[in-house]
This record gives C-alpha cells, structure tokens and sequence, in this order.
C-alpha cells in the first residue's frame, strides 16, 4: 500500500511540475563576468554543427547587453578540407611556381584529387577497421572529408566564427531570442571561471544589418594595416620586411616609428665547400602574397617565402608557407617549415639562422624583459647584464619605451623541432658602433631569435610568433598576453539547440 501511495505521489508531482504556469521557473540567465579584454575567440565548425548549410549572408552575431539585443562585429572564415583558408587570391606567377614548386590548385580539382587518394586507400582503410587498428567512425570521418563540396556561401564543419571576447555579453533566456533558429555560444575563463555569452543567429528573411565597426583595414597596395591600437606597415616590394610598427594610444595619436628593419642573417657552411661560410640576409628573401582577407575583426593574409641566391631558391633552405593573423593590437603567425633534407649531413658546426627586428636610437631608454633577463636598457651600450643575459629556452619578449609603449613578441614551434635540438635562443645585441647592412640608421640594437640551422630536423614541422603592440604598458600585462595562449579562453555551445 505504502508503495502504490508513493507511487502515485511521484506521479502528482511530476504532473504538477509539467503544468504551464506551475513549473519551478529555470534560473535567471546569467550576467557576463568574463574580464579579459585581448583574447580573440575563434568558434569550430563543431560548436556551430546545427547551423551547418545555412547562408552566411543570413547569419548575426549578437550579444545582450542592458536587456536589449546588440550586432557585434564578427567575421565567418572558410575553410577548405585540406585546412586552408579561402582568401582573395592573387595570381601565382610561373616563375613563383617553378621557384617554389607551390600548390595553387583550384578547390574542385583538389576535391577530385582527395576522393581519387580515398578510394585509392579505401580497401586498406576497411581492413584496419576489420583487424580494429582504425574506428568505423574514423573511416566515415575521411570519407566525408574527401567527398565533402564546398559551397561558399554556407557554414559548413570546418569553417571559423571569429569576434573578440571582449565584446561579449550576457547569458539571454531563450524566450528572448529574435529567431527561433541559432546557437548560444559560452566563453569560460579558465583561470577564473567568468563567464560571458554571444549568439549566433539564422534570420531566414530580413536579417537585421550587421554591426558597422570594424577593427582592422588594410590597404593591399600599400601592404599597410591599420586598427585602432596599431599600424603596420610592409615592404612594397616583399611582403615579409616590417618596415614600422607603431602602437596608438587612445584618440588615435600614431606615436614616431621606432623599427629601423627587421633582419635575417643566415650563415651557411657547407661541408662541401670545406665548412666556407656562405652570407644571407632579407635581401636574399624573396616573398609572394598568395592572397588575403580582411575582415572586422582580422586581416588574414597568407604568404610563401624563400632563400635566393644567383637568382636560383637556395636548395637546402627551407620554403616556408605563412598565414599572418592581424588582429587590432598585432598579429599572429603560423607556418609550415619544410626542410627537405637532414642539414646535419651537409653543414659544418656554426651555421645559424638568426631574426629580430633592430630599432632605431628614439628606443633609447626602453627596457627588455624575457622570462629569465629582467633588466636590460637599450642605450646603445651592451651592459654586463646584457654580455651575461640568459639564452635559452626564451620564448617571449617584451619591450617598452619610457612613453610606455610596447612591443612583445613570443615563439610557438613544433615539439618535434625541439626534440631535435632546434630551438630558439634569445639574440640582443645593443652597440651603436656596430653597423650590419642593409640597414637605415648606423648601430645595432636588435632582439630578436637565434636557431642552429644544422639541429634543424627533417620533414614538416609547424612555427610561429606573436606580435603585440599596447600602450600604457606596464609588466603585469605580459602575463595578460601570454595567456591569450597559455591559458586560451574555452568556447562551447550551451543551451537549447536550433529545432529539427
């Protein structure tokens, strides 16, 4: 008896609950207590899954932000299968193509090419799930990868949402959405646990118009960047020589250029010219701008770059094939490094590759700090502490002037290339009566990176840096930065999903 009257209890109650009006009310949507204010977030195509084949022209990013719905500037990039981006591409001459041997074939001829490889491997794809060396999932997974047909004008499961953290919002109930169909996209903090939320909606007819702020320009002819905290600005002629970078303070002011050149040295001595150095610089680089995109929240531009000399690609230095990620206070770099051969066979002990960025005398005063080098001052003179500073294993550094603007840099490369004794030492040299051609001011005051060449291993490894510039800088924000990819913002879709 005891258990039929419990029985039928559960049973009011949970009819009670279902009842409208009656229901315990789900609690209030939450406010937005994420803090950090420099971290771009960069949305999967996993986390956007229910909006996959709807138009791009028809989807808004938006937040709430004081109870009303607000447009924030957002950008959707596309990829193809093979994880490139699709940018405005510029034709790749034949010269560039026989110097360099890149593939700039169209996106349906690759698409043939992967289902040809697919149904080439097919059979021992299905053996290895048979004898359960591979998931039968894993097998659909590269089927569907090599089918897969782009269309351009849709999100599809690779493609990138990307907007700054900063600009989002509150947590909104789903009673509150403008359209039935969209996804509620949650940044956490991972050191703190704060919280805020976007939503990236479908508008089948009539979307709302897009926000009008846009973060970054770029001017192709000029290879010039502007944003609202920095401006970057190119070579002309070779799209891999900085010629200045320079942070703004707010109101727009553009403080002097500090950047005399970015520099490369490379010194080569092959064993089979007796150990004989061979000399390099940036003149000896030749770079070409594949294509571009520029967005309102970042310019992606991506480029190819090689070693000449006699006017023939230096056959054992590497190509190096770049997407630069430009965002509002720098940019981002990353790049597959192809070393066709072990350098280690033809090439004497002191052969390096060596880049910084040498400033100008206006730096005088300005302080550099790595992880383990806390005070070093660019005065032209090198200091004991700077005869003595720490080498290795520095893989950021920071620079600010006595006005308080800033530059910081820091290293990503591939685990592999360690492993292999290829790592990036700390270079600084600061001594006004050093002169280094090409140059446009007498004097060295470079920092930058220094890598053995013949560590280098062989094969396909992946590198990159950052760049940032601020302004009002103080030591704290170093940390601020490098959590950006130390400690990356997490990104998940939370709440009630588009319905079927």
């Amino acid at each position: 008896m005891k258990t039929r009257l419990h029985a039928l209890l559960i049973a009011f109650c949970t009819a009670l609950f279902a009842v409208p009006g009656l229901a315990q009310e789900s609690p209030d949507p939450a406010k937005k207590s994420l803090a950090r204010g420099v971290d771009p977030v960069v949305v999967s195509g996993d986390t956007t899954k229910p909006l996959w084949g709807k138009k791009t022209a028809s989807l808004r990013l938006q937040v709430r932000k004081d109870g009303a719905w607000t447009a924030i500037p957002f950008q959707i990039d596309k990829m193809n299968p093979d994880g490139e981006y699709f940018i405005a591409s510029n034709t790749v001459p034949q010269s560039v193509r026989d110097e360099t041997g890149i593939d700039d074939t169209p996106e349906p001829k690759k698409r043939t090419k992967r289902i040809k490889e697919f149904e080439s491997d097919r059979d021992d794809y299905e053996d290895e799930v048979k004898e359960g060396k591979r998931a039968k999932e894993s097998l659909e997974e590269l089927r569907r990868v090599a089918y897969f047909e782009e269309h351009l004008d849709e999100i599809d499961y690779n493609d990138e949402v990307v907007f700054m953290g900063r600009d989002a919002g509150d947590q909104a109930a789903r009673g509150d959405w403008p359209v039935p169909e969209g996804i509620e996209i949650e940044i956490t903090d991972p050191l703190n646990g704060g919280k805020a939320w976007a939503y990236l909606f479908f508008f089948a007819a009539n979307p709302p118009p897009l926000s009008s702020v846009d973060y970054i320009s770029y001017d192709p002819k000029k290879d010039f960047i502007t944003t609202r905290l920095s401006e970057i600005d190119f070579n002309d002629e070779n799209p891999m020589l900085v010629e200045s970078i320079v942070g703004k303070p707010p109101g727009g002011a553009v403080i002097p250029n500090v950047l005399d050149r970015f520099k490369m040295r490379i010194k080569v001595k092959p064993i089979g010219l007796f150990c004989a150095p061979l000399n390099f610089d940036e003149n000896n680089a030749r770079a070409f701008t594949i294509g571009y995109k520029d967005g309102p929240v970042r310019l992606l531009r991506r480029n190819i770059f090689w070693i000449i000399i006699g006017g023939v690609r230096l056959p054992f230095a590497p190509k190096i094939v770049m997407y630069f990620k430009f965002y509002e206070n720098g940019l981002a770099a990353t790049s597959d490094l192809y070393v066709p051969f072990n350098p280690k066979y033809f090439v004497c002990e002191g052969s390096r590759f060596t880049a910084g960025l040498d400033f100008r005398k206006n730096t005088y005063g300005a302080k550099v700090l790595t992880k383990d080098n806390k005070a070093l001052i660019i005065d032209g003179k090198m200091s004991e502490a700077e005869k003595n500073r720490v080498q290795p294993h520095q893989d950021w550094i920071a620079g600010y002037l006595p006005n308080r603007a800033a530059l910081m840099s820091r290293m990503i490369y591939d685990p592999a290339m360690v492993k292999h004794g290829a790592k990036m030492n700390f270079h600084y040299l600061d001594d006004e009566t050093v002169n280094d051609e090409p140059e446009h001011e007498p004097g060295q005051h470079v920092v930058g990176y220094t890598i053995d060449v013949k560590a280098f291993p062989k094969g396909k490894y992946y590198v990159g840096f950052q760049i940032y510039t601020a302004y009002d800088f103080d030591e704290a924000q170093i940390q601020e930065l490098l959590n950006v990819d130390d400690a990356p913002l997490k990104v998940k879709r939370t709440g009630t999903e588009t319905p079927k």
